[in-house]
């Protein structure tokens, strides 16, 4: 299929890319068909692209690598809606909030994004760990660019 995107123009997309949040992002809730695309071979980034609305996309990162650390703690139940459970293979990803100074890029790793790899269906949800920010840095002196 064809859509149309602000980034990239018109791209064919296959169905495995097709992403359906049903609940939205948030802030975005009436948004819920989007596509997952690769931002180059070699880049650790992704395009959350709204399959129907060309402004609307996000650029995404795996967020361990803005925190090597990082585990993914949520409610109990929190992903039952898009039919995770132990076994189930999930893609996970924080939104990249984009700055005209590199260095003020931030990654929200308080508010991920998974995606069950089964089934295409995502939620963004909220991270009981209070140690992660939605504003968290991509760049620290210490430990170089993400």
């Amino acid at each position: 299929m064809k859509i149309l995107t602000k980034i990239f123009g018109e791209i064919e997309v296959s169905e495995r890319q097709r992403v359906f949040i049903e609940e939205g992002l948030f802030g975005l809730e009436d948004v819920q068909e989007y596509v997952l695309l690769n931002s180059s071979e070699d880049s650790p980034f992704y395009w959350l692209q709204a399959e129907k609305i060309p402004e609307i996309a996000f650029l995404l990162v795996d967020p361990t690598l803005v925190d090597k650390d990082y585990k993914l703690h949520v409610v109990e139940g929190d992903l039952e809606s898009i039919g995770m459970d132990e076994n189930a293979e999930y893609l996970l990803f924080s939104i990249v909030n984009l700055n005209n100074d590199p260095e003020k890029t931030t990654a929200n790793l308080l508010g991920p994004l998974v995606i069950n790899k089964g089934n295409h269906r995502a939620k963004q949800v909220i991270s009981t760990n209070e140690k992660y920010s939605v504003r968290q840095p991509l760049h620290t002196q210490k430990e170089g660019e993400c």
